[in-house]
């Protein structure tokens, strides 16, 4: 009897077994092969400002956003958040000579164009003080708006901006200037920021070509 138990257990086993590596095998030719997807790493496009550097806006007919910009950067070793105010710092000295710039052309144009017969006229001692006052004033208003960091590099870079509109405000509301002296400064002030775009834009293009 135990004998025929044994018999009918094993069987049983057997049978289970055979069935199941069959339908294994059944299952195994029916799965379809799914495609490997390879994980896409979105690389981030470098900023136009990180190439173009300091220097003006370029002119695109919309005065609101006529401003004055100065790139810095820094190298770093282990972190670009350890260097990330060193970069600051030279975006801010460089929006500094931008200004300094800016501040040259209003002196040439204005004694080269101005007659001192003419209403709105400014000695140069007047206009040097008038532009020293306003730069101090300006530098203030300077923000740092945007941050790059460059990995191939090891680079950090930082863009620092002040609108010219704040620039034509600061002329506007200093008290040394009378009504006629401030309309000049706000006529000098546009063609110079004009005429810096103008080079800028030269800049821009024979760069183009020269790539």
């Amino acid at each position: 009897m135990k004998k025929i138990i044994l018999t009918v257990i094993g069987a049983a086993i057997m049978f289970g077994c055979s069935t199941t590596n069959k339908e294994i095998l059944s299952r195994s030719e029916t799965l379809e092969s799914k495609p490997i997807l390879e994980e896409k790493i979105e690389k981030k496009e470098t900023p136009s400002w990180v190439s173009t550097g300091s220097g003006v806006s370029v002119s695109d007919n919309h005065e609101s956003k006529d401003a004055f910009f100065g790139v810095g950067e820094k190298k770093y070793i282990e972190s670009p958040d350890k260097v990330q105010m060193d970069a600051d710092d030279a975006a801010r000295n460089s929006l500094i000579r931008v200004l300094g710039d800016f501040n040259k052309g209003l002196m040439r144009y204005h004694q080269a164009v101005k007659d001192p017969r003419e209403p709105g006229w400014l000695d140069e001692e007047k206009l040097k003080t008038v532009i020293n006052d306003t730069a101090a004033t300006l530098l203030l208003d300077a923000k740092i708006v945007d941050h790059w960091n460059q990995s191939d590099s090891s680079t950090s870079f930082s863009l620092a901006r002040l609108d010219f509109k704040k620039v034509q405000i600061a002329f506007a509301s200093n008290n040394h200037l009378n009504r006629n002296e401030k309309t000049s400064m706000k006529f000098i002030s546009k063609w110079v920021f004009k005429n810096m775009q103008l080079q800028k834009e030269r800049k821009l293009l024979f760069k183009k070509v020269s790539e």
